[in-house]
């Protein structure tokens, strides 16, 4: 699809006039696209509303695009999808039926306690449990997005485990406490498998794959993603729902909202704000449950 998509940004250009910032923000759009339909096992062929809905939650989670920045995106999907049907390559389009997105204040769904407890049990057991079972849990240990946890180094833990470093967006860096679930996971995956996985010790990525090889971001949303699967839950699973999990939780247990801000890496309180629209419908079940005139 690689030389499709070079001649459609060849249409935009030639035949639609669009400017090289267009074509060029197109081009990134489309790569989003395809990423996300492959993350999500999604065919573009059979592509209607419901699953341009998937992606476009998907990229609001995974990649934290803007709400201004999907509507681009599904402005470039649309003229996509109409122009493979043009070209024959799609026999029909049923792209343009998708809504274009509003602002998406409110939080997404959530995991509970409980649910987090079966993801975290359910890694496959084959010979890279130990290092599955570690992936998820510093997702909700430390509530790191997924290129976060996978670019974490050896060298970024700290005070023996209980801290970690992570490299958040504009290379701006955050100390985040491990609790002893965490470190219980990490103790036994360094002590019992990464040193198979690097016996001449060259690597300085934490998680690594069965070759050796640091562990792609792509790699660690599929391990979320089949475990949710073997849980068994009814919801679409994925690496980003753990960081929301593990924001609701603090709020639910009675953490402060700017301690919650730090913890996320989130540079404005606003964006740490939509966890309280979850933490308030909590409030509002206890007034009514508790208050003698609710």
């Amino acid at each position: 699809m690689l030389d499709v998509r070079l001649a459609f940004l060849g249409y935009c250009r030639l035949e639609l006039s669009l400017s090289t910032n267009t074509i060029a923000a197109y081009k990134r759009d489309l790569t989003l696209i395809y990423t996300g339909l492959e993350a999500l096992g999604l065919d573009l062929a059979t592509c209607g509303p419901d699953e341009v809905g998937q992606l476009l939650g998907w990229l609001r989670d995974e990649r934290e695009l803007a709400a201004s920045s999907l509507v681009r995106l599904l402005v470039a999907f649309r003229m996509y999808a109409r122009y493979l049907v043009v070209e024959k390559h799609l026999s029909k389009d049923r792209v343009q039926l998708a809504q274009m997105p509003k602002l998406w204040n409110a939080l997404p769904e959530v995991l509970s306690v409980d649910e987090v407890e079966r993801l975290l049990h359910a890694v496959d057991d084959g010979p890279m449990r130990l290092r599955d079972r570690l992936a998820m849990e510093l997702l909700y240990a430390c509530g790191g997005r997924a290129s976060e946890v996978a670019s974490m180094g050896v060298d970024d833990l700290r005070e023996h485990a209980s801290l970690v470093k992570l490299h958040g967006k504009g290379n701006k860096e955050r100390m985040v406490p491990l609790g002893e679930r965490a470190r219980s996971a990490l103790r036994r995956y360094l002590s019992d498998l990464r040193p198979t996985l690097d016996p001449s010790q060259r690597q300085s990525r934490l998680l690594l794959s069965q070759r050796g090889k640091p562990l792609s971001r792509q790699a660690l949303w599929k391990i979320v993603h089949d475990a949710g699967l073997r849980a068994g839950l009814n919801k679409p699973v994925y690496t980003h729902l753990l960081r929301h999990s593990f924001a609701t939780h603090l709020l639910e247990g009675g953490a402060d909202l700017r301690s919650v801000q730090e913890l996320l890496g989130h540079a404005n309180l606003t964006t740490t704000q939509r966890y309280t629209h979850v933490d308030a419908k909590r409030l509002v079940e206890v007034h009514r449950k508790f208050h003698p005139r609710s």
